[in-house]
């Protein structure tokens, strides 16, 4: 008998580095084998793989556009990055406005996006065609109660009184809308559309909002959209629940559990931090796995108990480790907590600190801030981390993030 035509057809958006793609390709994953179409629209270098799971594809961003990205060293820059990343993704918008737009024309059609897709949420002003924002890390909603930590000293002191928090939520606001506004407004005005006035309320789903992380790391907020449901940290059920590689797999398996060390997907300028942490797992007689797409930030040659890996299923790797150090990417950070492994988090910019402190607050973990990172603090640090293991294990905690799969939350959420 042939089988029941798909019931919705979801159209997934998102950009980043794989960190922030993967979640929406097992989301795709899990609704596509609930017997929906799903079409994926990102990174060109995602088609491949997207193609393999059955799910359609949406070229969002040019590999070329990608490397224009990740190749300026400030991107990194806790002041300077969000300028660089703003001016690169308001050059793309008019063309994703189109191309989703297109996508989205048959009947039936829901979009589900992160608010970086701004163009997403205009095209829902003037289509209306339903609409999920799907958030990763707790960072990205708003709040005067629990303000969300900024990098560049730009956070609000912890004792401060809430007026104060307030005003510093307006500024951040200010910030955001005049980092895009202009070219917003550029795109919108022809559409009949009004100027956006605050960018971080504006460019949620008006209707659904799905957390993909618990109540245990992020927990809720007085001022957050009503809107908001948390579902958990995604599960593992595409490409990062795959086996380990064989040279991964042969060096887990030689000795006792190695440090794994990565600083994303996106980084291809972290040869001093690569360094000290080498020298790091030599001082402390560790074995380390250092991860990177890029292998020139690592020396050409390496001693026999250190490994250079371009890529290794997070979900397979961090059990096997004894730690992993990491900039504090949401999607390492979940990984790592699911995998009960301690962390220890160097971040770079973005989200990146606010998750190095709800980790430490989790007793998860420790971080170090630019000015304490030399090869003698990341032995130390990593030192404590092995001592405070023994004492307060991960378990509990990784136990029940794993038994709520966030995936399968959201998929419901959608249907």
């Amino acid at each position: 008998m042939p089988s029941q035509p798909p019931s919705r057809h979801f159209v997934l958006t998102t950009t980043g580095t794989d960190g922030d793609l993967h979640p929406f390709y097992e989301l795709g994953l899990t609704l596509r084998a609930r017997g929906h179409r799903v079409t994926l629209a990102t990174h060109d270098h995602f088609e491949e793989r997207s193609r393999k799971g059955g799910l359609e594809f949406l070229p969002l961003v040019s590999a070329a556009e990608t490397q224009a990205l990740v190749d300026q060293e400030a991107l990194w820059s806790p002041l300077r990055g969000p300028r660089i990343l703003a001016r690169w993704g308001m050059r793309l918008v008019p063309r994703q406005y189109e191309l989703l737009k297109a996508a989205v024309a048959e009947p039936g059609a829901h979009l589900v996006a992160s608010p970086g897709v701004v163009a997403a949420r205009v095209v829902q002003e003037t289509t209306r065609v339903p609409l999920t924002s799907i958030v990763l890390q707790p960072w990205l909603i708003p709040s005067a109660f629990a303000p969300p930590a900024m990098m560049g000293g730009l956070s609000p002191p912890s004792w401060s009184p809430h007026w104060l928090r307030q005003a510093h939520l307006r500024m951040v606001e200010c910030m955001g809308t005049a980092l895009i506004g202009r070219g917003l407004a550029q795109l919108r005005s022809p559409l009949g559309l009004p100027p956006i006035r605050r960018l971080f309320c504006w460019w949620f789903s008006p209707t659904r909002i799905v957390g993909l992380f618990p109540d245990g790391y992020g927990a809720p907020q007085p001022d957050w959209p009503p809107q908001v449901v948390l579902a958990g940290f995604p599960g593992t059920v595409g490409a990062s629940a795959g086996a380990l590689p064989p040279e991964v797999e042969a060096f887990c398996a030689a000795g006792d559990p190695p440090i794994a060390v990565t600083f994303g997907t996106g980084m291809k300028h972290a040869s001093t931090l690569f360094g000290d942490c080498l020298e790091a797992c030599r001082r402390l007689g560790r074995r380390g796995i250092f991860l990177t797409q890029y292998r020139d930030q690592l020396p050409s040659f390496l001693p026999p108990w250190a490994l250079a890996c371009a890529f290794a299923p997070f979900a397979a790797l961090f059990p096997r480790c004894a730690a992993v150090v990491h900039h504090g990417g949401i999607g390492t950070t979940a990984r790592a907590l699911a995998a009960g492994c301690p962390q220890l988090i160097l971040p770079l910019a973005f989200d990146q600190l606010d998750n190095a402190l709800r980790v430490r607050r989790l007793q998860q973990g420790a971080w170090l801030p630019r000015r304490n990172r030399a090869a003698s603090a990341i032995t130390r640090a990593l030192s404590a981390l092995d001592a405070g293991n023994q004492t307060e294990p991960g378990q509990p905690l990784a136990r029940r993030i794993r038994e709520a799969d966030g995936l399968i939350r959201t998929a419901d959420l959608l249907e």
